[in-house]
């Protein structure tokens, strides 16, 4: 058996016309003549004249592994026609993913240059939201009548099998097509000739509705292992597929995205040229860290008085600050991937504080005792000690408890948990812990002075 090893990066020449770098790419997979493109910085025009080089049905393929961005400057280019030979050597999927960029009277336009069959697939398919199952799933799937012979499926599958990729499941359906088994492609070849398809399907079919959100989606793929699944409307009906390729998708869509909000900013920074659009999207996560950095400086003014009697408090506030940050981000972390892993955690709350609280205790009781004897060896003042070190066991307690209290609240209000991850819990506990750290040590002024 041939095994077929990923490339090395290929370097193209882009002095030439059109049809030179085509003949460049020639042999390469679809996949990795868009990276190479993509690399080579070309032009959207030339881009665009390079694909018409390409036949269909590679160009179709290469398309679709572009940046979501650069696909829709293609398109600019392109003509309606050309769009329209294109999407028919896509899946319904794809191509109602190609469509959807374009504006209403350029999709309109493409629209009517489809066949009857395509464009009423990629309609049906343009009605749901782009991130929900409906919005991924694909119009072409095999599916047969309960009281259907093994025969009979068979032969649907060498009819479907050029218009149907990666077939793993002959689903079953009633007279209404409403969902009632599986059959995995295997059991059907070891069957009888004969055999009624009801006879050996499995009755227990995991499915998922149209308006399930594609992240709920790629938790059902990993939770049940599987490669591909039917997708019902609210009646139960049929109406489309979601494959595997489609979840790992989304999925790293999905960690881009949780990445882009923790750091403050957005996927659309990445294929920005303007700097001042791409500050306007930096900005309200900088302006909400500014004003955060300002509320400590408040809180340390009114504690002025503290810090200015026994100077050594200030010293640690660094220590104080950096912990209450880092255990907010690490337990929020916990937290959001466990509402990814586990379907959103409902109703777990309590148990989680809990859990993160006991935690929190353990380390709050270590890391306090620690500084507490450092603090106490270094300046020789066991009271000074006494208070950094009970303020930083304080400020552990508290951060865990945001961490862990705040992901459950924005999910809640319809935010995404991941934002608790960013600034807004680092802030957050910088401010908490700069008032919990002054208001100790004035607590205990007499003692310290």
């Amino acid at each position: 058996m041939t095994m077929r090893e990923e490339p090395e990066r290929v370097s193209l020449d882009t002095s030439g016309g059109p049809r030179e770098i085509a003949a460049q790419l020639e042999g390469l997979h679809p996949a990795d003549i868009a990276a190479a493109l993509e690399r080579s910085d070309v032009s959207d025009e030339l881009l665009s004249a390079v694909l018409a080089e390409l036949d269909t049905e590679t160009a179709a393929d290469v398309l679709i592994n572009l940046d979501e961005n650069t696909v829709g400057d293609v398109l600019e280019s392109l003509d309606a026609p050309e769009i329209a030979q294109i999407t028919t050597e896509l899946e319904s999927d794809d191509a109602a993913d190609v469509v959807g960029l374009l504006d209403d009277d350029k999709k309109e336009r493409v629209l009517k240059e489809l066949d009857t069959e395509d464009r009423e697939a990629v309609e049906h398919l343009l009605q749901y939201t782009d991130d929900s199952a409906g919005g991924i799933m694909a119009s072409e799937f095999v599916y047969v009548n309960r009281n259907a012979l093994v025969d009979d499926a068979i032969a649907l599958i060498r009819t479907a099998a050029d218009e149907v990729e990666e077939i793993h499941n002959v689903y079953i359906t009633d007279r209404h097509r409403k969902l009632v088994g599986v059959l995995p492609l295997g059991t059907l070849v070891l069957a009888r000739v004969g055999t009624r398809v009801a006879e050996i399907m499995e009755p227990d079919v995991v499915s998922v509705s149209t308006d399930m959100d594609q992240e709920r989606v790629a938790q059902v793929f990993m939770k049940y292992d599987l490669v591909a699944v039917p997708v019902v409307d609210p009646r139960g009906v049929l109406v489309g597929r979601i494959t595997v390729d489609d979840i790992m998708d989304v999925i790293r869509d999905e960690a881009e995205e949780d990445m882009s909000i923790m750091a403050g900013t957005r996927d659309e920074e990445m294929h920005e040229d303007s700097t001042l659009r791409v500050s306007w999207i930096r900005l309200p996560w900088l302006v909400i860290g500014a004003l955060g950095g300002l509320a400590s400086a408040s809180v340390m003014s009114l504690y002025s008085f503290s810090l200015e009697k026994v100077l050594a408090l200030a010293f640690f506030i660094p220590v104080i600050t950096a912990m209450g940050g880092n255990v907010g981000l690490q337990t929020s972390t916990i937290i959001v991937r466990s509402m990814h892993s586990d379907g959103g955690l409902e109703g777990e709350a309590g148990p989680r504080l809990l859990r993160e609280w006991r935690i929190a205790v353990t380390n709050a009781v270590v890391l306090g005792l620690a500084v507490t004897m450092t603090v106490s060896l270094w300046l020789h003042d066991w009271r000074l000690a006494a208070v950094v070190g009970g303020a930083l066991a304080t400020v552990i307690l508290v951060a865990a408890t945001l961490g862990t209290v705040m992901p459950f609240m924005l999910r809640r209000i319809g935010i995404d948990p991941a934002v608790a991850q960013g600034p807004f819990v680092t802030t957050l506990n910088d401010v908490i812990g700069i008032m919990v750290y002054l208001g100790l040590a004035t607590l205990f002024l007499d003692a310290l002075a």
